[in-house]
C-alpha cells in the first residue's frame, strides 16, 4: 500500500498502510494464527495486537449482540440470552467451574443435549435445525 500511495502523497510513506484506513475484525480468543508446532507464546506473539502495528490501531467494539436483537420475543430468547452471557464469560475467563489445573469448563446442565440416539446427528439438529428442511433446496445455497 506505501508503495502505490507514495505517488499521491508523499508522507503516506511513513505512514502504516499507506495512511489508507484498514478495518480489522475478529476475537482474540476464537481467531488465533497458525504457527506450526508453535507454543502458547509464539502463537500470541504472533498476534496482530503485538505487532508494531498495533500502536496504530484504535479499537472499536461491537456491544450489541444482533443475533439476540433479530428474535422475536419468545420463551426462548431468555434461553438464547443466558448461553450468550454465560459464552461471553467463558471467553473473559470469569465463568464459575473454569478450572487454571488442566483448562477445563464445566458447561451448565441446561446447555447439554442429554438425549439422543445419534450423537453427531443430534448435534446437527440442534444446531442447523433452520436449515435441515432446505438442505436440498437449490435456492437456499445461492445466497
Amino acid at each position: 500500500m506505501k508503495d502505490l500511495m507514495r505517488f499521491k502523497y508523499d508522507e503516506s510513506i511513513e505512514m502504516p498502510f499507506g495512511g489508507k484506513t484498514i478495518v480489522f475484525g475478529g476475537d482474540f480468543r476464537q481467531i488465533l494464527p497458525v504457527i506450526p508446532k508453535g507454543t502458547r507464546q509464539y502463537i500470541v506473539n504472533a498476534s496482530l495486537n503485538s505487532s508494531y502495528l498495533w500502536q496504530h490501531c484504535e479499537i472499536l467494539k461491537l456491544t450489541i449482540n444482533m443475533r439476540l436483537q433479530s428474535i422475536a420475543a419468545d420463551s426462548g430468547i431468555q434461553d438464547l440470552q443466558q448461553f450468550a452471557k454465560w459464552i461471553l464469560q467463558v471467553g473473559n475467563e470469569i465463568s464459575e467451574g473454569m478450572s487454571d489445573e488442566c483448562n477445563l469448563i464445566s458447561i451448565p446442565h441446561e446447555f447439554l443435549i442429554t438425549y439422543y440416539n445419534d450423537p453427531i446427528e443430534t448435534i446437527i439438529e440442534a444446531i442447523y435445525s433452520d436449515y435441515i428442511g432446505d438442505m436440498y433446496n437449490e435456492r437456499h445455497w445461492k445466497g
